[in-house]
């Protein structure tokens, strides 16, 4: 979903959504339409320091700069329709950093939309874009006006997708699936089971010359927009958990299968391109979930792991480790009913070509004015360090965010 493949004009846009909503009702009664959302304008400013050692020239050397910003970091606009009693179904528009078509500012996406059928809280389907049940944080990282924090944990961080690799470590979309909650004493037993399609980088997309481009199949005459690979390739995954009946505890593990592709060096940093150029192919990916979240009395909080395990006979044979890791955890105290303070950590590491791990520490505040605004201010350090032979080679970011997030 091309964030720029259409612009439409302001009239345009106007004219859509004045024939869109007299189209539809926006009240939330019974088998009616209605729509609501949620945004985060924030202000920061970062600091950053890069090291490095460079042996042929310049012996190490240090880089710095500073920059700040206003923006609207991320705004949702929610769709919800209760069809009957048993078929319900929802879309989430979602516009980054100041979007504007005209100006060719931040994206726009369509992140989910579904249609659910659920008899009976044991057994529920959902089919569409969504986000599939992976963790705690994966089906509701979008709701960032629900969320403490302004910066969500690395890997969740939408704006920072493209740095993370986040479909690395995530499963983003997926097309099916089934969950339910199987009550069990004082207790529910969370189930999900999912497909989807092989990550981003498969999908077909028009090149400059307007032909189709492909990353797998050269000769695929179809549509943009569509994943042409085969049913092995394509995402299968689930999670079992357990859930308190008074949610105040819950975990779970999650596990997907999926591919990576390699022909895909777009996403990269040059210096994992040359080794990559030796693992063309399609290689086998398992990801490994672990959370934990919940809340005793006024304290609050939350734990992931994730864990990228590849079975791939080329790295295998080259020596070459292609595992990654991610752990997250927060902790935090409400002070009085609308006061929340909390601090939380992240790291993970990764080898490919060259070693690497980073090391994030946050502490923050988020306020309620009253039930629609929230007032947030969270400040953040984050290290990054390069191959394991120049330990001293780094980059170092410290940000200050203040924001406001708004329920629509």
């Amino acid at each position: 979903m091309g964030s720029y493949s259409v612009r439409p004009s302001f009239p345009e846009c106007l004219l859509i959504a004045l024939l869109f909503f007299s189209a539809v009702p926006l009240s939330a009664q019974d088998g009616e339409t209605s729509m609501f959302g949620s945004f985060q304008a924030i202000f920061f400013t970062q600091k950053s320091r890069v090291s490095v050692t460079d042996n042929n020239r310049y012996g190490k050397f240090s880089l710095s700069e500073e920059r700040s910003s206003f923006a609207i970091q991320q705004l949702d606009i929610f769709l919800h329709r209760e069809i009957d009693d048993e078929f319900s179904a929802f879309i989430d528009l979602e516009y980054q950093l100041n979007y504007s078509s005209e100006h060719r500012w931040g994206s726009m996406s369509v992140q989910e939309a579904w249609l659910q059928y659920a008899p009976m809280d044991e057994f529920t389907v959902k089919a569409g874009l969504l986000y599939p049940s992976f963790n705690h944080l994966n089906e509701i990282k979008n709701r960032l006006a629900l969320l403490p924090y302004i910066f969500r944990p690395g890997v969740y961080e939408r704006l920072l997708s493209r740095l993370y690799n986040s479909e690395n470590y995530i499963p983003e979309h997926a097309f099916l699936q089934i969950h339910g909650a199987i009550p069990l004493s004082k207790t529910f037993i969370d189930y999900a089971v999912y497909t989807g399609n092989a990550e981003a980088s498969y999908i077909t997309r028009m090149g400059p010359d307007g032909a189709l481009v492909s990353e797998r199949n050269q000769n695929f005459e179809f549509l943009s927009g569509v994943d042409p690979t085969d049913v092995k390739l394509k995402l299968f995954g689930g999670r079992v958990g357990m859930r308190s009946r008074d949610e105040q505890i819950k975990a779970g593990i999650s596990w997907t299968h999926d591919y990576d592709n390699l022909r895909d060096t777009l996403s990269y940093m040059p210096s994992i391109i040359l080794p990559r150029a030796d693992l063309v192919g399609d290689a086998p990916r398992n990801r490994l979930g672990a959370d934990l979240s919940g809340s005793i009395g006024p304290v609050q909080f939350e734990g992931e792991y994730i864990g990228v395990f590849y079975d791939y006979e080329k790295a295998e044979r080259l020596g070459i480790d292609m595992s990654l890791s991610f752990v997250y955890g927060m902790l935090g105290y409400w002070f009085t009913d609308q006061l929340f303070l909390y601090t939380s950590g992240e790291a993970g590491h990764g080898t490919f070509g060259e070693s690497w791990r980073h090391t994030t520490f946050s502490v923050g505040a988020s306020m309620k004015l009253n039930p629609s605004v929230t007032a947030k201010g969270q400040f953040i350090v984050h290290e990054q360090l390069y191959d394991k032979n120049f330990p001293s080679d780094k980059a170092v970011l410290k940000f200050v965010f203040i924001g406001l997030s708004v329920l629509l």
